[in-house]
């Protein structure tokens, strides 16, 4: 039996910074209307679809930003609720984007499922694939994305949801994305295992954005909007197939501010990845079609029926690691059978008293940087950070602790060792991981216990970026300070100095009174005040030279010179500063040497039946 829904996705065409609200909410308005005359039971909104796609801007005026989010119910806010009012009185469910500012003052890219027989919201999901930068590109005319300034990364997960009376004698599941989500086929599958049946997303894509990933700079305008229109129609027919499901997309487009362009597009896609209707302007458009919910099953019980074909043995990768791991060249001149014995050096590991890399054939220098702790969004960070002062022949790839097995935040001694033994357990059963790289950097900013395992462990040349941090520091300035997370850090931060023998060259370490994580959950703004605040009083006590004392602090790097550069105050990151030591000691052809306390112990551990750590 048939079990139809008719279903629309509401384009809304140019919308420029200085348009005003009550002129985008009666466009809102109006596409409602049009979608309940030709039959509409379901219509899905843009991103971000009451304003314009203001993560474009640098906006410095904390009034005009916070005129672009909502606070409080949005079904009753006096500047959002006539749309509600009207879903209501049509009997239209709708799905609508916008910016949210929740009671603990956190910002988020949001979607919410409206349901008008109830008059309730049904479900919320918060944008998790955040794209883009933090701060904007040096180039005045640069497209661009700065939604990891003005957003926190989704907290509620992909979760599906049923919807009451809308289908015949069921409840259909659904389940919403946003944007930059649809690239994610992990996003996809999550709800595909909940057996969903229509996917949901809101967006705003850049027509021509060189400056960001996936564009190519030498493109035309006209040919890069076509990329980007050929990549959407990707995204959602590959990923409707492969998960035997509809999706709607509804996007907001054209040409904001004269200038600024962003793709349309808008479609509805069926479990076969066909595209059933598709917008024909980059305009205010209503995209419609009449969907059977039925026709998912011939692709959840056949070619996609996940219980009896999915072979989740195999996909450990795809929660364990962030990053590429390439896997190891081959020595040149042997065969594979004779080049690896369990991911390393056959003649190598029956000579070396020690995990040896592979010598692989490469110019590429490639430094493997580990974040120790199991929170991959400040990986994530450090990556972004020393990306772009990477010379052409250098590589980073990152690595997070395992997620089942470290702590989420290092924050004293248990939580290094934890996060140590966690590590070091997944490196050692990844040969390969470590056979393909020329170095390590440690991401987290003490004497971390990892450090000296791996010096240990292997003939890398190995380092933590707090050490890095005080040698470049040393370097440019007679006396440095560092910006410490927490009291109890700072105290840490103090031995750890001494540990090191720079004690004489600290001016000070300074606590911002924050958690690990309050980097990233807090307010971006007040995070940034608490930072400035701590700066300015170190560079009173002498400091010359400021280090990031946290490596989930390394995005904030830009916005601490401001405030001290007029000072003649330098600001090391130690992710950066890491990096380019590591560069150099491989540059120099350096090793760890063995003769002394790092000698490996691992021939003790094999005489001793312990190899299993």
């Amino acid at each position: 039996m048939p079990r139809t829904i008719r279903i629309a996705a509401a384009q809304i065409g140019a919308v420029h910074r200085d348009t005003p609200r009550e002129k985008v909410l009666q466009r809102m308005i109006n596409l409602l209307e049009n979608a309940s005359n030709r039959g509409a039971e379901v219509v899905l909104f843009p991103e971000l679809a009451f304003t314009t796609f203001f993560p474009r801007h640098l906006i410095t005026s904390e009034t005009e930003l916070s005129n672009f989010f909502e606070n409080g119910n949005i079904t009753t806010s006096p500047q959002t609720a006539p749309l509600f009012q009207k879903a209501s009185s049509l009997s239209i469910d709708i799905i609508i984007g916008f910016a949210e500012t929740t009671p603990e003052n956190q910002n988020f890219n949001t979607s919410i499922y409206y349901h008008s027989k109830t008059q309730t919201i049904l479900s919320k999901y918060r944008k998790i694939h955040l794209p883009g930068t933090f701060e904007p590109f040096s180039n005045p005319d640069a497209t661009n994305q700065l939604e990891k300034r003005y957003f926190l990364p989704g907290d509620l997960g992909f979760e599906a949801f049923r919807i009451p009376d809308l289908a015949q004698n069921t409840e259909p599941i659904f389940g919403m994305l946003i944007c930059n989500d649809r690239r994610w086929p992990e996003a996809w599958r999550c709800l595909g295992l909940q057996g969903v049946k229509v996917v949901l997303c809101g967006y705003n894509t850049a027509a021509f954005a060189p400056e960001l990933w996936g564009s190519d700079a030498n493109q035309s305008p006209e040919k890069a909007e076509e990329d980007a229109l050929s990549h959407h129609r990707l995204v959602m027919q590959s990923n409707s197939y492969m998960n035997a499901t509809y999706s709607v997309c509804a996007a907001r487009c054209g040409l904001d501010d004269g200038k600024l362009g962003l793709i349309g597009g808008s479609c509805i896609v069926d479990p076969e990845g066909r595209i059933l209707a598709e917008a024909k302007t980059k305009g205010d458009e209503v995209v419609l079609a009449k969907i059977d919910l039925e026709r998912c099953w011939q692709g959840k019980t056949k070619t996609f029926d996940f219980e009896r074909h999915r072979r989740v043995e195999h996909y450990g990768r795809i929660v364990e690691q962030t990053g590429v791991v390439e896997p190891p060249r081959l020595f040149a001149g042997e065969d594979v059978a004779s080049a690896r014995v369990n991911g390393s050096s056959a003649a190598a590991a029956n000579s070396i008293p020690m995990r040896p890399t592979i010598s692989h054939k490469t110019d590429q220098i490639r430094i493997l940087l580990i974040n120790p702790n199991a929170t991959p969004s400040m990986t994530a960070s450090c990556v972004a950070s020393v990306l772009p002062t990477l010379p052409p022949d250098v590589s980073v790839t990152p690595f997070t602790g395992p997620s089942n097995d470290a702590p989420t935040a290092i924050e004293g001694q248990v939580d290094a060792i934890l996060s140590s033994a966690a590590c070091f357990r997944s490196l050692i059963a990844q040969p390969d991981l470590i056979a393909t790289h020329d170095a390590i950097l440690v991401a987290c900013y003490s004497a971390h216990p990892l450090i000296n395992m791996l010096r240990e462990e292997y003939d890398l040349p190995v380092i933590g970026i707090m050490e890095s941090s005080l040698l470049i520091s040393r370097t440019l300035g007679s006396k440095f300070g560092i910006v410490a997370t927490s009291g109890r850090s700072a105290i840490a931060h103090w031995s750890n100095v001494a540990h090191y023998n720079m004690t004489p060259y600290c001016a000070g370490i300074e606590s911002c009174d924050l958690g690990v994580l309050d980097l990233e959950r807090l307010p971006r703004k007040e995070v940034m005040k608490i930072l400035q605040n701590v700066s300015r009083k170190l560079t009173s006590q002498g400091a010359e030279v400021l280090c990031l004392g946290c490596a989930g602090m390394t995005e904030m790097k830009l916005a601490l010179e401001e405030v001290v550069s007029q000072e003649g105050v330098q600001v090391v990151d130690g992710v950066v500063a890491g990096v380019q030591h590591l560069i150099g000691i491989v540059r120099m052809g350096g090793k760890t040497g063995k003769k002394g306390v790092w000698r490996s112990s691992a021939d003790g551990r094999k005489r001793r039946g312990q190899e299993y750590v």
